[in-house]
């Protein structure tokens, strides 16, 4: 998943840095049209990249299932909200790809609303992915077990995590800037602080399945 976010939106796309949000009409269509098939094939991939969130979130949610007993709210609520995250996140990358589809015969203006778009659904949708991180956080908060899948520490960096997402929605009101799409709040913060919580949760996660293994045989 993380492979492909970084080969798809910053290698091909060539979206690291993003271009500003201040950025004139003429000069965004320069720039897609000098990579134009790079940034066509790196949404595509991100586009896979953001599906690939669903069976990795699914994992972690079945993993703390055992803690919540008959009523396992945490669970489903991390399940839909990743549904919704994984369906906003494909989302800017079809918007991506129809503002590059017309290049040659529509107005510049219009590329540029239709880019503005794909950044504000790209970035500024945080309730959605801050409620998946809590809802986790509090699963391994509850979880007593002698031996828990997740240390206390996973849990807190789900709460940062969910939290640092917000500034993103702050992108509404910044053209220039540390809160604009590429700046450091609203675009570098929230997007390195989750390829962080990926690897965080997915490092003791591992750990988790490879000791169930090994109790039960399954490994040499």
């Amino acid at each position: 998943m993380l492979l492909l976010f970084w080969f798809g939106f910053m290698y091909c796309a060539d979206y690291l840095p993003p271009p500003s949000a201040d950025t004139s009409p003429a000069d965004l269509i320069a720039r897609l049209q000098g990579n134009l098939n790079g940034f066509r094939g790196g949404m595509l991939i991100t586009m896979v990249g953001f599906s690939l969130m669903v069976p990795w979130a699914v994992g972690l949610a079945v993993r703390l299932r055992s803690v919540e007993g008959d009523y396992p709210v945490l669970m489903y609520t991390q399940i839909g909200s990743v549904a919704i995250g994984s369906l906003i996140g494909q989302g800017s990358t079809w918007i991506f790809e129809a503002a590059a589809y017309r290049l040659t015969d529509t107005d510049p203006y219009i590329v540029r609303a239709l880019h503005d778009v794909g950044f504000f659904t790209f970035l500024a949708p945080w309730p959605s992915f801050t409620i998946w991180c809590f809802a986790l956080a509090i699963a391994i908060f509850k979880d007593k077990r002698p031996l828990p899948d997740f240390p206390r520490w996973a849990g807190y960096l789900c709460l940062w995590t969910g939290l640092l997402f917000v500034p993103a929605c702050m992108i509404f009101w910044f053209k220039v800037g540390p809160f604009s799409w590429n700046g450091v709040i609203a675009f570098y913060i929230p997007v390195f602080i989750f390829f962080i919580w990926v690897v965080g949760l997915t490092v003791p996660a591992m750990k988790a399945v490879y000791r169930d293994a090994a109790k039960a045989g399954l490994t040499s």
